[in-house]
């Protein structure tokens, strides 16, 4: 977590003169109610003690010297981000509200100050297994990303782009290393270019997020379906397929529909539990699953967008002696939660904060690092091919 601001510093800094005309707010009053908040989540309560206590406090007399005249909107997100991401809580967040982007409406954007035409070059030449290079963001847009200074973390700058808001050479996005290849993200949205930060992406296979390098179009780490809630499916005699993309309360009547319906058809010995992508929900509508699933060989499926009750779903399954974990290590988003989901609007108008209210502090080694899988399959072909060839080998 040192690197965390890193990057950010010296752009901080750098930008201040240029944003100097912005607005302004009072980020001491916001930093007051951000704390008094954060320390009502069950994540504070089981983290926050002795050393990481005296940090937090620290932290937040060193921030409040930095806050005593009013300062600019983005200087003070990214401060307030400095107090919250000392808790590993990657579902709870700060985000800067709409109202953000026509204050800013003249501000001018972070460039990089890298040559283009040179900087193509260098990355264009990069290997496909490489994280530096060149990326597509869907058809618009060409993104070189490359090593800051450390060497571990990363900026993204647009090379190429078919969107009227955004310039050639323009920041896209800041990535800083956290664990193996998980990185937490200071982005500007796509759309308003307002700020935002995201925790526990995963770059892998020429892939972050929604950017995918040039030259890697493969993409057998999703499900090739377009099923919007659950699938089930017999592949042969001995194998069944099961696909949940989410087990959220919006879908209730889907889901128990779904289960009604499939409860009395899973009876092959093997069963695949594919969760790519999931989006996690309520155990209600998952936990049902793992009676009728407890006397089968079960291979789960995962990529690293799957996240919270789909990786406790994932956990649970594998107490199953007969199971194995396949695919991708997971999102790490699944040590705490939010049950009734209360956002709040911080002092000044400018922040929303998402904090979470639900403990599943148990999860705590994976919150933040996913669930790695005990076989990884290949990028190169199909995952469900690659899982009945396992299941085959497992026969013999």
């Amino acid at each position: 977590m040192k690197n965390l601001f890193l990057i950010l510093i010296l752009f901080l800094f750098g930008t201040i003169s240029i944003l100097a005309q912005s607005e302004t707010c009072d980020c001491k009053t916001d930093l007051d109610f951000l704390v008094e908040k954060i320390k009502k989540m069950p994540s504070y309560k089981k983290q926050i003690k002795g050393e990481k206590a005296t940090k937090f406090l620290k932290t937040y007399k060193k921030l409040s010297a930095e806050m005593q005249e009013p300062i600019l909107i983005e200087v003070c997100y990214k401060l307030l981000i400095e107090q919250m991401i000392l808790i590993n809580d990657v579902h709870a967040s700060l985000q800067i509200s709409k109202s953000y982007s026509a204050a800013q409406h003249n501000t001018k954007h972070p460039k990089t100050s890298n040559n283009i035409t040179e900087l193509t070059e260098i990355l264009s030449n990069k290997e496909l297994s490489d994280l530096e290079g060149i990326y597509n963001y869907n058809k618009n847009e060409r993104i070189g990303i490359y090593y800051s200074e450390n060497k571990k973390d990363l900026i993204a700058v647009v090379l190429e782009t078919g969107l009227k808001q955004w310039e050639v050479g323009d920041i896209r996005f800041y990535a800083t290393h956290t664990d193996g290849n998980k990185y937490n993200f200071y982005y500007y949205d796509i759309d308003t270019k307002i700020p935002g930060f995201v925790k526990s992406l995963t770059f892998e296979n020429g892939r972050i997020w929604s950017y995918k390098k040039e030259g890697n179009a493969l993409d057998y780490e999703f499900a090739d379906n377009d099923v919007n809630v659950a699938e089930f499916k017999t592949i042969n005699e001995d194998t069944q397929y099961l696909y949940f993309k989410t087990f959220g309360n919006s879908k209730k009547k889907a889901l128990v529909e779904f289960y009604n319906n499939t409860k009395d058809k899973i009876t092959a010995k093997n069963v695949i539990v594919d969760l790519r992508s999931n989006s996690g929900g309520n155990k209600k509508f998952s936990d049902p699953f793992l009676k009728l699933l407890k006397d089968k060989n079960v291979y789960v499926i995962t990529n690293c967008f799957a996240g919270s009750n789909g990786e406790q779903f994932t956990l649970k399954l594998l107490k199953n002696k007969n199971a194995k974990h396949l695919g991708q290590t997971t999102r790490g988003i699944i040590a705490y939660g939010m049950n009734y989901g209360y956002k709040y609007k911080t002092p000044s108008g400018y922040f929303n904060l998402t904090p979470t209210d639900m403990n599943f502090h148990k999860y705590i080694a994976y919150e933040g690092k996913g669930i790695t899988p005990e076989i990884s399959l290949d990028f190169n072909s199909d995952w469900i091919e690659q899982t009945l060839e396992i299941i085959e080998n497992d026969k013999n």
